[in-house]
């Protein structure tokens, strides 16, 4: 093999094993306990689907290529649903989507 071909499949082999471990880490492909082939073959499914979905959203935001950041970002609006939810007060959606716009590049940088 030559040294390009050997830079090629390792970077293959290291692709391969972060989304297993995003998978394994964030998406709950550990956490099925399903016995049958037809459903461990659906949670597998689910749960690279949903890596697969995060990927496309960093992507299209121009955001980092972290798991977590994916994770709380979207545990943050899905709570601040709920509160609007509970609370019963519709808020303004052009104003909000501006401001969730805006505000998704605000990630909190590690020192």
């Amino acid at each position: 093999m030559t040294g390009e071909e050997v830079l090629k499949t390792y970077r293959t082999r290291f692709q391969i094993e972060f989304c297993y471990r995003d998978s394994k880490q964030f998406t709950g492909l550990m956490d099925c306990q399903a016995r049958h082939e037809r459903q461990l073959d659906f949670a597998f499914n689910a749960s690279f689907a949903s890596l697969n979905a995060a990927k496309v959203f960093m992507k299209d935001n121009g955001m980092d290529n972290s798991m977590a950041k994916v994770k709380s970002l979207m545990f943050n609006a899905n709570y601040t649903k709920l509160i609007f939810d509970m609370s019963r007060w519709r808020p303004n959606r052009t104003l909000i989507s501006k401001i969730v716009k805006e505000l998704i590049g605000w990630q909190p940088k590690a020192a």
